[in-house]
């Protein structure tokens, strides 16, 4: 059989955008699980270039169009009769119409709504009776129409928005120098850009987004600081577009899904619901229960469907689970100004405070570490968690403690036992910690 774009993916070639969509996430997840070969993986994302582009769709079906389904009769009654179609072909013919009309009529029509994309300002489609003529045409985006529905509401299960989702969400380093300061998450938008939190995209001078498995180098395009969203250009990235939604069409106790990167650990799902929409000058802003954590700064809110309905933004560490989210309906409205007045109007403390300063608050610190003593052998692991509490494991021992991070002193306390380490080198991935003189420990994150 010819191999054409549309096998590449495995869809038909009367697939809808949805379909085309759905093929390339999951093909997406099963090249990051390292069960897809890496040699074809660029076949399917030029499949995919083309094909989520109205365009170049178009094109390309032009250009695969076979010859129609007739031939000329030479010999025979129907020749001199002057009849010089194949009755069988013509048969054939009329039982494909036929059935296209069947399988149309079967099928509801979907209505792609416009998303962000690369060179465009997006415009959002309520459900309030908008037809596809209502909509400008947007055939210079690479867009992505919302996923096929899950049930007659268009939700789907945890397992089919992660893979749904996953292409879609970044990490985001964040440099001064050669050293690390902080890390947040991002959502692509299409093409080369990506949009994060400006308290994410402006603590470090240099900027690095991590989608999928590859690594790229990004500078700041638009800095809306009165909103606290910064949009990125992000050098050599050909990403997929998420479809954006409207908190307008939210309501509260709808679950939503937020995915980012807490603590730099790439793609952790979790969910939730909309506990309130607080009015705000230009949008709503949306308090949401799913859990998020400091590096969680700059990703995404999706609701059920897998619309990004909001950016993770901030959360009031006075109470219990109070996150918000901007609304994502403001990505098409901003523009560089400077200022900090969605989190003044909400008189909130972030989460993620200035990453810098999280980094030397010992924010790093937090997760599993596998510890080698290079002299001495001993091999123990330690973990630290967000409420100062920690575990330390060695041999078949476990012994529980306390610990706080300040100005490079690592201070740790046991029930009869009090110490405070050095900390010559704290990274995301690795931490040296001088113990004696000559003695250190050697740590890489679990």
């Amino acid at each position: 059989m010819k191999r054409t774009l549309y096998t590449i993916l495995g869809v038909d070639p009367l697939a809808t955008s949805e379909e085309i969509a759905a093929a390339y996430a999951r093909l997406h997840a099963a090249f990051q699980s390292g069960s897809y070969d890496r040699n074809d993986w660029v076949l399917v994302r030029e499949a995919y270039a083309v094909l989520s582009n109205k365009d170049k769709r178009g094109h390309y079906d032009r250009s695969q169009v076979a010859p129609p389904l007739t031939r000329s009769v030479d010999n025979g009654p129907a020749a001199q009769g002057g009849f010089n179609l194949d009755w069988r072909y013509g048969l054939a013919a009329g039982l494909l119409v036929a059935g296209l009309v069947y399988w149309s009529k079967g099928r509801a029509p979907a209505v792609p709504p416009v998303v962000a994309g690369q060179g465009a300002t997006p415009v959002m489609m309520q459900e309030s009776g908008v037809r596809n003529s209502d909509v400008p045409s947007q055939s210079q985006n690479q867009a992505i129409s919302a996923p096929a529905s899950g049930n007659a509401s268009g939700a789907m299960g945890m397992e089919d928005l992660f893979a749904k989702l996953s292409p879609f969400v970044a990490r985001i380093n964040m440099y001064n120098g050669a050293s690390m300061v902080g890390t947040g998450s991002g959502v692509a938008l299409g093409g080369n850009e990506i949009i994060t939190n400006c308290h994410v995209a402006l603590a470090g001078s240099r900027l690095q987004v991590k989608l999928g498995q590859d690594s790229y180098d990004a500078t700041v395009s638009v800095a809306d600081e009165e909103r606290d969203l910064c949009r990125l250009a992000v050098k050599g990235l050909n990403a997929p577009a998420a479809v954006i939604g409207s908190s307008g069409e939210l309501r509260t106790g709808q679950r939503v899904i937020a995915i980012g990167a807490p603590h730099g650990l790439d793609l952790t799902i979790s969910d939730g619901i909309v506990s309130s929409l607080r009015p705000l000058d230009g949008g709503t802003l949306i308090q949401t229960t799913a859990p998020v954590s400091p590096g969680s700064s700059g990703g995404g809110l999706f609701d059920s469907a897998g619309r990004l309905v909001g950016i993770v933004t901030f959360q009031m560490r006075t109470g219990q689970n109070l996150n918000f989210a901007a609304p994502a309906e403001w990505i098409g409205s901003m523009r560089t100004r400077r200022g900090g007045g969605l989190i003044a109007k909400m008189s909130a403390e972030r989460a993620q405070d200035n990453p810098a300063q999280s980094a030397q608050n010992g924010d790093l610190v937090v997760g599993e570490w596998h510890c080698n003593d290079p002299i001495g052998g001993t091999s123990i692991r330690i973990s630290f968690s967000d409420d100062r509490t920690l575990q330390m494991r060695y041999a078949n021992r476990v012994s529980p403690g306390r610990w706080m991070y300040r100005e490079s002193q690592l201070s740790i306390q046991f029930s009869n036992v009090n110490d405070t380490l050095r900390v010559e080198e704290l990274s995301r991935d690795k931490m040296i910690l001088k113990l004696n003189v000559g003695q250190r420990l050697v740590c890489a994150r679990n």
